[in-house]
């Protein structure tokens, strides 16, 4: 499928038709496959993840975190949770799982798993 509309316009394309088709506001973060094979290719967790590929997740967002969100996350990260900063998203390594973690996020994001990605970016056309 080839969407006409890129990055922000379609992000707020789809919005519009959330909001219209379900009366509900969400916010949609979109991401081609060039930008989801540079996630795959940054994640600064890659034997955690090779080992435990269901508890490392993407949490995808329209900018970077800033210091002080990051520094409110890590004063959350109770069961040993890791953070790094990538290109728009964090990496979160969950060694507990997500289930007993109380990290808490602090700015508006979306959250897949790692399974996930790498299965959006097959789907896109990618390994």
């Amino acid at each position: 499928m080839h969407a006409k509309l890129k990055g922000e316009k379609l992000e707020a394309k789809l919005e519009k038709v959330i909001v219209d088709g379900l009366k509900m506001k969400s916010d949609v973060f979109v991401r081609d496959l060039a930008q989801l094979e540079a996630i795959i290719a940054a994640n600064p967790f890659k034997a955690f993840t090779k080992a435990t590929s269901s508890f490392m997740v993407v949490y995808f967002m329209r900018g970077p975190a800033t210091a002080a969100e990051l520094e409110a996350m890590a004063k959350t990260s109770l069961t040993g949770e890791e953070i790094k900063q990538g290109k728009d998203c964090l990496y979160i390594k969950f060694p507990q799982g997500q289930g007993v973690s109380k990290l808490n996020m602090p700015k508006l994001g979306s959250a897949r798993n790692w399974n996930t990605v790498t299965k959006l970016a097959a789907a896109l056309g990618g390994e």
